[in-house]
C-alpha cells in the first residue's frame, strides 16, 4: 500500500469519526429533551468525570496519550452539553426578558444564550435609539442589567420604581459594593439578586464556566436565577453579597495587576515581543497567552475593577508585601527563605487535592 492509499484511509477514518461524533451529539440531544421534560439538570459532572476516567484508561491500554484522549473527549462532551443547553424549553418556562445594556458585549452574549432556548428578549440600550427606555422594563418577567459598574446603582433605583415586586431583577457587574446598599434594600420587597459571570463575552457558551449568584437577602430571587442559568452547563456558586468583592480583589484585582505589571515590564525592556517570543520557555508562553488577552480588554472596565473595589487597599498591601518578600528572598545569599516561599505555595495548592 502506497502513501496516497494510506492517506485515503486516514481521510475515510476521519469521516467515520466525524459521523460518529454527529451520531453521539444527536443522541445527546434526545437525552437533553428527556431531561427537560423530567426537569432534570442538563449537566452531570460526576458522570462526566467517570467517563473521562474511562477514556484515559482506554488510552493507556491502547498505547495512546491519555492527556490527548481526555482533551478530545472533553471537547466532545462540551459539544453535547451545549447542544442540550440550547434545546427550546416548554412555553410554561419561557419568559419575557429585558436586557438593559443589551447592545454591549456581555449584553449581546446574554441575548444570544437566552434566546436560543426560546425566551423573548427585549433590548433596552440608549445606543440603539430604538425608543426603548428603562420604563419598558415594567413589562418584563426578568430584567438583566448589563452596564458599567459605576452606572448600576442609578439604574437599579429606577427599576425599583417602575418594576413590580414579582419581576426578577439582577445585574451582571464585576463589583457589587457600589450598588450593595440599593440591592439589599430592594431585596426586602422585590425579587432581586446579583450575578457575576466569571468569564467574558468571548466564551462560546457557559459550559464549565464559573457563575456567581449573590444573595442580597431574597432566597426566591436566588432560586429563580439558578433555575434560569443552571441548565446552561455553568459551575454555579452561591454566596452572600458582602463576600463577593473580597474574593474579586484577588480573582480579578490581583490577577489583572500581575498581568498588567508583567507586560508593562516587558514593554519597558526594549526587547520586541517577536524577539522575546523567539526564546520563550513553556512557562513564559503560558503567561504570554494570558497577558495578550488582558492587554486587549477594555481599559476602563479594568480601571474600575482596580479602583472601585472597597478591598483594594488591603489587596495592594498584601501584594506589595509578597513582592518585597520575594525580592529579599531572591537576593539573600541563603536560599532558605526563597525555598520556604516556594514550599508554602506548594502547600497552598496541595491543600484541597
Amino acid at each position: 500500500m502506497d502513501l496516497e492509499e494510506l492517506r485515503t484511509n486516514i481521510r475515510e477514518t476521519d469521516d467515520e469519526i466525524m459521523e460518529l461524533i454527529k451520531k453521539r451529539t444527536d443522541i445527546a440531544e434526545k437525552v437533553g429533551r428527556y431531561k427537560i421534560a423530567k426537569e432534570l439538570p442538563i449537566r452531570n459532572t460526576e458522570v462526566e468525570e467517570k467517563n473521562i476516567v474511562r477514556y484515559r484508561e482506554f488510552a493507556e491500554n491502547n498505547q495512546l496519550n491519555p492527556d490527548m484522549m481526555e482533551t478530545v473527549f472533553r471537547a466532545i462532551i462540551q459539544e453535547a452539553v451545549e447542544k442540550e443547553a440550547s434545546i427550546p424549553h416548554p412555553d410554561t418556562f419561557l419568559k419575557n426578558i429585558a436586557i438593559i445594556g443589551g447592545a454591549g458585549k456581555m449584553g449581546k452574549w446574554m441575548c444570544e444564550i437566552l434566546s436560543k432556548t426560546g425566551h423573548k428578549i427585549t433590548i433596552i440600550d440608549s445606543s440603539l435609539q430604538n425608543g426603548s427606555t428603562i420604563e419598558d422594563a415594567k413589562f418584563a418577567d426578568i430584567v438583566i442589567v448589563s452596564i458599567p459598574i459605576s452606572a448600576v446603582n442609578e439604574v437599579m433605583m429606577k427599576l425599583e420604581k417602575c418594576c413590580s415586586d414579582e419581576t426578577l431583577i439582577f445585574d451582571l457587574s464585576s463589583l457589587k459594593t457600589p450598588a450593595s446598599a440599593t440591592l439589599k434594600r430592594m431585596a426586602k420587597t422585590k425579587n432581586v439578586c446579583s450575578v457575576h459571570p466569571m468569564f467574558g463575552p468571548s466564551a462560546r457558551s457557559m459550559y464549565d464556566q464559573n457563575m456567581i449568584i449573590c444573595d442580597c437577602g431574597n432566597p426566591k430571587a436566588v432560586e429563580e436565577v439558578t433555575k434560569l442559568l443552571d441548565n446552561k452547563g455553568a459551575n454555579i456558586r452561591i454566596m452572600d453579597l458582602d463576600s463577593h468583592d473580597k474574593y474579586m480583589s484577588y480573582v480579578l484585582g490581583l490577577s489583572h495587576a500581575i498581568n498588567i505589571a508583567f507586560f508593562t515590564a516587558l514593554q519597558r525592556s526594549n526587547i520586541s515581543f517577536r524577539d522575546m517570543n523567539s526564546v520563550a520557555s513553556t512557562t513564559f508562553k503560558k503567561i504570554m497567552d494570558t497577558n495578550k488577552s488582558v492587554a486587549l480588554e477594555d481599559p476602563k472596565l479594568y480601571y474600575e475593577i482596580q479602583h472601585i473595589n472597597a478591598n483594594r487597599d488591603a489587596l495592594w498591601d498584601t501584594f506589595s508585601k509578597a513582592v518585597e518578600d520575594l525580592k529579599k528572598a531572591s537576593l539573600d545569599q541563603d536560599p532558605a527563605k526563597f525555598i520556604e516561599l516556594m514550599n508554602l505555595g506548594k502547600t497552598y495548592f496541595d491543600a484541597d487535592i
